[in-house]
């Protein structure tokens, strides 16, 4: 799993210093993604994604595969928490602000795959059958494609059957809400103004 020999991110940096023991030496890949709908268009009034950075980690060394994935968001005001011009400018971020941990799946209630491998998205569906989608968003000093272990991620994490044949796995139910996303708006009516509590 050569993802995980990447140099530490900022969520793994932060765990590290021991508030989420569980995660404080666990080996861990993260990305920082920006929100956007299934058609490939960012979600929100301004122009601006919505940043989450995504951790996949690997709880015990016993484990061949990755056990659980971590949402966390840019810790600031609401006005400025979520923001990622990279979407719209076609150029990374470099950021040094502290995350907020939201979130943390069970990577079995989880299916993450390819969405556009061109504009480097990724499609996560939740147990619940909710899809959400994220297009990479790596930092202005990136030295390696980082979707391409996001690629060879998804491949590992398919299930056998999924893996080898047509076959389609069947979905554990659960319910597992996710706010730190927001679902894509299917009515004809447009809001200028979103709440900031979803």
């Amino acid at each position: 799993m050569s993802m995980f020999n990447i140099s530490m991110g900022k969520l793994q940096r932060q765990l590290y210093k021991g508030e989420y023991t569980i995660f404080e030496y666990a080996p861990m890949f993260e990305s920082d993604f920006i929100q956007i709908s299934k058609r490939g268009e960012v979600m929100d009034v301004h122009n601006r994604g919505r940043m989450v950075t995504v951790g996949i980690v690997c709880t015990s060394p016993s484990l061949k595969v990755p056990d659980i994935m971590l949402l966390a968001r840019p810790a600031a005001s609401r006005e400025e928490y979520a923001t990622c011009g990279c979407a719209t400018q076609g150029k990374g971020h470099k950021s040094t602000q502290t995350l907020e941990l939201t979130r943390l799946l069970p990577l079995k209630f989880v299916k993450i795959s390819i969405h556009n491998g061109e504009k480097q998205q990724l499609r996560l569906k939740l147990a619940t059958g909710r899809s959400f989608y994220l297009q990479l968003c790596p930092p202005s000093d990136a030295r390696e494609d980082l979707f391409v272990y996001w690629e060879d991620l998804v491949y590992l994490l398919k299930p056998p059957v999924e893996a080898y044949s047509g076959t389609q796995a069947i979905p554990v139910i659960d319910t597992t809400d996710v706010p730190v996303f927001e679902e894509e708006d299917e009515s004809p009516a447009v809001s200028l103004c979103r709440d900031s509590k979803r």
